[in-house]
């Protein structure tokens, strides 16, 4: 590679929820391995290889991989464990550079530039990651190095499971111009339909194509593929992105129609939100909430608060409210219900009493309830100002899986 040239790697780790499943346990090795939510609604979270020969793919539902694979060994996820080998894994890359973008616990960007200067070749160094993590986690992970993000992870899929592949400046349309469309980040079902439809099947055919066709037919992200398609990228590397919400999620094994139980279930996914936030000492300004039908037709409703909070009060009522105030439910099942909290900002991590008088308490309400009515906000149930712990009213479990306990 170019000495010139930035050098970006990618760090993927293979099936990685079902290998940890296939490490820990051995009698599962070289036999079909699926993770993922066990309900009838749940999806696929990784496949082991073994699985994917049967033709199971992340993200497909639960029932369909049974039909297709019904001999494989179906588990729910254990984020804890994979969580602790993910953050092994960042360790070894830290160790050559303090550039790393974490994406998810199975993959991240980490950006090599100059360590020619300071370490080895960030060929060498790459090999030496893949090396550390065989022998250290015994896990296997494909990696990819390229002057950018977007080729990086194009190269660190080239050659799954357990490869090395390396981009340089005068191979990237030899690498790019022969892979489907599809290959681009963003380029989804929906619009490989219209590339398809304008003839534009391969990444070749995308940047052969006029960027005035591209921006009529897809406006701004019109001129993100045309530069994508020629290997154009200067996306940095951003150290340990923070996050932008802290939220949760749950899909239900069967539609729920009863409105007492769904505001059962928001008030304790706010709860847990606000948990969340205190754990990792964060607070929130815009309070939303997710919710899906059975038709998969899905809204969100968001609310801002006057300041940063972690309050479980005023997330719990907040949420409360716009479920009440800004979603027409009209007897229709629910499929999905998701909680969140936006626009973070540092906060001291603590159990804080919210109110420290009725007054303070009341001021609250009222706005609370100019917002979204005098019947969508109630007073009973706020926490105490002794200790700040909730009391309130409908706490409890709903019978259904905890939120997040399934992907979408």
């Amino acid at each position: 590679m170019e000495k010139d040239a930035r050098k970006i790697g990618h760090l993927d780790m293979d099936a990685f929820y079902a290998a940890v499943e296939q490490l820990d346990n051995p009698a599962y090795r070289g036999k079909p391995v699926i993770v993922g939510g066990l309900g009838p609604r749940g999806v696929v979270s990784t496949a082991s290889y073994e699985a994917r020969e049967f033709g199971v793919k992340s993200a497909m539902p639960m029932a369909k991989a049974r039909k297709l694979c019904p001999h494989a060994i179906f588990l729910p996820p254990r984020f804890p464990r994979y969580k602790e080998i993910s953050d092994h894994v960042r360790a070894i890359i830290r160790d050559y550079t303090p550039i790393i973008e974490p994406i998810s616990l199975d993959e991240a960007f980490f950006d090599l530039t100059g360590s020619e200067r300071t370490i080895a070749p960030a060929a060498e160094i790459l090999r030496s990651i893949k090396s550390r993590v065989r022998e250290e986690t015994g896990l296997t992970c494909s990696v990819g190095l390229a002057p950018n993000r977007f080729l990086a992870k194009i190269a660190s899929e080239l050659e799954k499971p357990d490869g090395l592949v390396i981009i340089t400046p005068d191979r990237v349309q030899e690498v790019l111009d022969p892979l489907p469309v599809e290959r681009i980040f963003g380029v989804g079902k929906v619009t490989a339909r219209r590339l398809h439809g304008l003839g534009i099947d391969t990444i070749r055919a995308l940047r052969e194509a006029p960027i005035e066709l591209l921006v009529r037919e897809f406006g701004k992200y019109g001129r993100v593929l045309y530069h994508l398609a020629r290997g154009e990228d200067d996306t940095p590397v951003r150290p340990e992105r923070e996050a932008k919400s802290v939220s949760r999620e749950v899909t239900f094994p069967h539609d729920v129609y009863e409105r007492e139980e769904i505001e059962r279930i928001v008030r304790r996914m706010a709860r847990e939100v606000a948990g969340q936030l205190r754990r990792d000492g964060l607070l929130g300004k815009t309070v939303r909430i997710k919710v899906r039908f059975p038709d998969f037709r899905t809204i969100t409703r968001q609310a801002r608060m006057e300041a940063p909070t972690d309050s479980t009060y005023l997330i719990e009522e907040t949420a409360i409210g716009l479920l009440r105030r800004r979603v027409e439910l009209s007897g229709e099942g629910v499929r999905l219900l998701g909680v969140g909290v936006g626009n973070l900002t540092a906060g001291k991590a603590r159990q804080l009493p919210l109110f420290t008088t009725d007054e303070a308490l009341d001021r609250t309400i009222d706005r609370l309830q100019n917002t979204f009515g005098t019947r969508a906000v109630q007073r009973d149930g706020h926490p105490s100002p002794a200790n700040g712990k909730e009391t309130v009213a409908g706490k409890g479990g709903s019978g259904y899986p905890e939120s997040g306990g399934e992907a979408e």
